[in-house]
């Protein structure tokens, strides 16, 4: 033992309970260590003074001894895999060439090991074909809302966005994140959750509610009062879902999750273009709003409903507000950071300058969310339930696809994005592309590497987690400050190194926190960066030679998807066509399943 702890009897304690699981999940492992906190928290007569500096001091002690037992238990794990061999994600991923970790490795087949990956691929699958469906409802929604509004409407509409929005985000204080990787069931902890979750979104309605007669009287706008009235409305059942939402995710299935997104979704969208036709103006997106939570919170119950008990002691979640504090937190330090960006940007280049900056901001966001979203939720729910080792290949190749899809989407929009904005927005937007060709990358980078956040939650890294939040908006902070001593272009690329660096700390911290390996997350994705890099060239030599028409960049584009691909075969031809045959096995074996 490296060192000895200063309170033995704790120390055999944990250890004997974590040695008795043998070789146990992450979630496992933090029920324990959840399970000895709460003792701690509930020690008696914290109002004394001699108590309260004992409960200090013994919180010290059972902290040390929690860090000095999950240390060993990893490097006995360690010298395990070292003389055996660790166990793979699937014997049809075994990669002997290429760009790929770990090519060495003698895989062994676990049929439930194959079963928690299917579900995976299942959650992925469902998470990002909703979150497709849900960009396509949003991009065919906008146009004809507007027609059927007009922009009155939707400037007041616009008013009472950035209340709600800014309440919705901090609705669930992170609770939700944190409940989803307790394993003890505790009718104490999920009861007071579930009260202390309506009585917060009680508040937040009233809250609504006032603010939107405030607004009224400082917009001249009565239709306010009534509008945030109905806004109001939805908060009850936003904290409805959020219990239902930890346990389908402690459970892995995210599934249910995307159903209940899907079906939300379609019926506001329903709710308002018939409300609109109706001629109900603003209120429209209001009641689409409200429907959409309504919805959402009965298919979520439906799913995953347990009925509360008349329990409410706070002290049981001690844990779980702190670490949903620092979520939240991470969450209002990213709008306060987003907010002093854009205000910072705008006196510093003007009006026009800001929305083509933030145009510029939108559009990788927009298109690599989609995607990242539903990944990194299905990789936060696996982490709960799976074994360290085989965790890690997972992650590596959750990586891997969000290279694969990013890296060559940053290359064409870096090649050719101030062309595709002439063409579908016009002349006007020339300064957008420019800005979104020196975006795009960093992005890319910064959307992939965020996939390691997952894990840092689901091993209880909440100050990491956060730190890394602030870390990255204080840099694009300080990026576009500089803007008063640059010019817009060189305040944006600034930008775009605090996203490269933002990716560089979060892997870092991956590395140090799960024992990731470095160079093989970096092997993972250099497939798609060379090929990403030829594909681009490709698209930019294409139409520098040719020209920019419509036509030509069509063809540019097409290529360089073409090129990406070939690029991609050539580098790791035969470990693609062994994950391609991996997919199909396991997607034929779900449809099977569900059959």
């Amino acid at each position: 033992m490296a060192g000895a702890p200063r309170n033995a009897e704790f120390y055999t304690i944990i250890r004997g309970a974590v040695v008795s699981l043998g070789e146990s999940t992450i979630a496992e492992r933090n029920e324990i260590y959840h399970c000895a906190r709460q003792i701690i928290v509930n020690f008696d007569n914290f109002n004394d003074s001699i108590a309260v500096h004992r409960k200090t001091q013994k919180t010290e002690e059972i902290e040390e001894v929690l860090a000095l037992v999950e240390t060993e238990y990893r490097s006995r794990q360690a010298q395990i895999i070292s003389s055996h061999g660790p166990t793979p994600l699937a014997p049809q991923l075994v990669m002997d060439v290429g760009l790929v970790p770990n090519p060495e490795l003698d895989i062994v087949p676990d049929t439930q090991s194959h079963e928690r990956t299917a579900l995976f691929l299942k959650n992925i699958g469902a998470g990002g074909t909703v979150s497709i469906v849900k960009i396509l409802i949003q991009l065919a929604l906008l146009p004809l809302m507007a027609h059927l509004l007009g922009p009155k409407e939707f400037g007041v509409y616009a008013l009472a966005v950035p209340v709600v929005a800014f309440l919705a985000v901090i609705a669930d204080g992170g609770v939700g994140l944190s409940l989803a990787r307790d394993r003890a069931n505790a009718p104490e902890v999920w009861s007071t959750a579930f009260w202390v979750l309506m009585l917060s979104g009680l508040m937040l309605s009233v809250v609504v509610v006032t603010s939107g007669y405030l607004l009224s009287l400082a917009s001249s706008e009565p239709q306010l009062n009534s509008l945030m009235l109905i806004l109001a409305m939805s908060f009850p059942f936003l904290s409805l879902s959020v219990l239902p939402v930890a346990r389908l995710t402690r459970s892995g299935n995210l599934v249910a999750c995307a159903t209940a997104d899907f079906a939300s979704t379609v019926a506001g969208a329903a709710c308002a273009v018939g409300l609109g036709m109706m001629g109900f103006g603003a209120m429209s997106l209001a009641f689409q709003f409200l429907i959409g939570y309504i919805v959402r919170a009965v298919i979520l119950n439906l799913y995953a409903f347990e009925r509360p008990a008349a329990i409410f002691r706070p002290s049981a979640m001690l844990s779980h507000l702190s670490s949903g504090g620092i979520l939240m937190g991470g969450r209002v330090a990213d709008l306060a950071c987003r907010s002093g960006e854009s205000l910072l940007f705008g006196n510093a280049f003007g009006a026009g300058t800001l929305g083509a900056y933030n145009f510029a901001n939108q559009v990788p966001r927009f298109l690599f969310e989609a995607f990242s979203n539903p990944s990194w939720s299905a990789l936060y729910a696996h982490s709960l339930n799976e074994q360290h080792e085989r965790l890690l290949q997972i992650y590596y190749k959750v990586c891997r696809l969000m290279a694969f899809v990013t890296f060559p989407t940053a290359a064409v929009l870096t090649a050719a994005s101030p062309e595709i904005l002439a063409h579908v927005l016009g002349p006007s937007w020339e300064q957008a592309g420019v800005f979104l060709r020196i975006l795009a990358p960093g992005y890319a980078l910064s959307i992939t590497a965020s996939m390691g956040t997952a894990l840092l939650l689901a091993l209880n890294a909440n100050l990491t987690f956060f730190f890394t939040t602030v870390f990255l908006g204080i840099g694009r902070v300080a990026a576009v400050a500089a803007g008063h001593y640059l010019p817009a272009w060189q305040s944006v690329w600034l930008v775009t190194v605090s996203n490269i660096i933002y990716a560089v700390v979060v892997c870092s911290f991956v590395v140090r926190v799960a024992d990731a390996r470095f160079v093989s997350i970096a092997k993972e994705i250099a497939g798609s960066f060379i090929a990403s890099l030829v594909s681009g060239a490709v698209c930019w030599g294409i139409l520098k030679l040719v020209g920019g028409g419509f036509v030509v960049l069509c063809a540019a584009i097409l290529a360089a998807a073409l090129c990406y691909f070939a690029a991609m075969f050539a580098i790791e031809g035969k470990n693609l066509k062994n994950e391609f045959t991996f997919l199909r096995s396991a997607m034929a074996g779900i449809i099977k399943k569900d059959r």
